[in-house]
């Protein structure tokens, strides 16, 4: 048995491999084993991993289909033989270079069923380490001493790879990755966190994240990966409310309603269909949160009246809509209000229809009228300017000054 067991997951990471592994390599806790996983790469991925074992006998190699990083971290942690199990992502790196022996010798010190680093960023781009804004946003605990904490403090469940785990800990509880293609990360530490007394960590910064800026949930880009996204959420709240932790599950939900309104600005109706699987409607899951989630389905479900473009369907939304009683909801905008007041005094599908798309031609009149008036008032503006302009051009003082001018030229 060694120390620790490092487990990676590797897809197609050819080009940032090297880097991570040496991170790795750089501990002074030499006692370990790095479990890599190959899942179903098609560059090079491997042949770089072999080229890694010559050079470091502790590297151990599995290839497995691809299935994801969930399933490639489930096949190393079924490979693994140390004490305590580690994380590495392929494009990510370990920090301070004593951060897995202080976490490891922490751990045993304490038999401690969980151990915490602190998470940096690395930058995508220049490849700089730099601070996590997690903290500074009290996702998370910040550790600036070896202490203990309780469950409820370590904060939301994100950045498991920041922590190290008792392998005996995982297998006594079942604790493995979810089948998620996004999201299985914190199901796995709610879990954990919901298992544990005591949350022990140490002011190290073990780990850094590859981070590239762009739009939020970028990654977030498919059907199933939305829909995985939001039943991580509920794996989450299952996970963390089984445990007592009601209070880390309600801040948690907070995460959710913000993704659910991103869907709102996008009209998908996709996150819509995931939220409706996962939590469906009436639900007890957002007791605190009643008015936000019902104004997402009240969103949803106006347009997919549409879109769906049936009686039955039509009739179905309005009972469903009548059921919610909507209109003590303060949350749902004008707009949609009165598209729900319009809903509400038709009788048919086809009727509704036909009134939407005659508010929806008098909508744009009244645009085009709006944009006409304000087109008109700019002319205006330029006008006086234009006058403006030529009173000081033709100014006695602006001629007096002509020769001066010329000559500073």
């Amino acid at each position: 048995m060694v120390k620790v067991s490092i487990i990676m997951p590797v897809y197609n990471a050819s080009e940032l491999l090297e880097e991570s592994i040496e991170s790795a390599m750089k501990q002074t806790l030499k006692d370990i084993e790095i479990v890599c996983v190959d899942d179903g790469s098609t560059d090079n991925s491997v042949e770089v991993l072999k080229d890694l074992s010559k050079k470091y006998d502790c590297i151990k190699i599995f290839t497995q289909e691809n299935e994801g990083s969930g399933s490639a971290r489930n096949h190393g942690l079924d490979e693994a033989t140390g004490e305590y199990i580690a994380f590495l992502d392929a494009d990510d790196i370990f920090v301070d270079s004593n951060a897995l022996e202080t976490l490891y010798d922490f751990g045993v010190k304490n038999n401690a069923d969980l151990v915490c680093g602190n998470l940096k960023r690395l930058s995508f781009d220049t490849g700089e380490v730099t601070a996590n804004p997690n903290y500074t946003a009290g996702n998370y605990y910040y550790f600036d001493a070896s202490k203990s904490i309780t469950p409820a403090e370590y904060g939301v469940p994100w950045a498991f790879y920041k922590n190290i785990f008792k392998r005996s800990f995982l297998n006594e509880h079942e604790i493995r990755f979810k089948d998620l293609r996004r999201g299985q990360d914190p199901v796995f530490l709610s879990e954990v966190l919901a298992k544990v007394d005591k949350v022990y960590g140490c002011p190290v910064d073990l780990y850094a994240y590859r981070f590239e800026s762009g739009r939020p949930y970028g990654k977030i880009d498919t059907p199933e990966k939305k829909l995985h996204y939001i039943l991580h959420f509920k794996g989450c709240f299952d996970a963390l409310e089984e445990g007592g932790l009601y209070e880390t599950s309600e801040t948690f939900k907070e995460k959710l309603i913000y993704f659910l309104e991103y869907g709102t600005e996008l009209d998908d109706l996709v996150i819509y269909e995931g939220a409706m699987e996962a939590f469906g409607w009436p639900t007890t899951y957002f007791d605190n949160y009643k008015y936000e989630y019902e104004s997402f389905l009240v969103h949803h479900l106006m347009n997919k009246i549409l879109v769906e473009d049936s009686e039955e369907f039509y009739n179905e939304a309005k009972q469903q809509l009548i059921d919610m009683k909507v209109w003590y909801n303060d949350l749902i905008p004008t707009q949609l209000l009165r598209n729900l007041i319009l809903l509400f005094n038709t009788e048919s599908y086809k009727e509704y229809k036909e009134r939407y798309h005659e508010f929806l031609i008098e909508d744009a009149r009244i645009q085009n009228v709006f944009l006409a008036k304000e087109n008109e008032a700019l002319n205006e503006q330029a006008d006086e300017l234009q006058d403006i302009n030529n009173q000081l051009f033709n100014s006695r003082s602006w001629k007096y000054t002509e020769r001066l001018r010329k000559s500073k030229e």
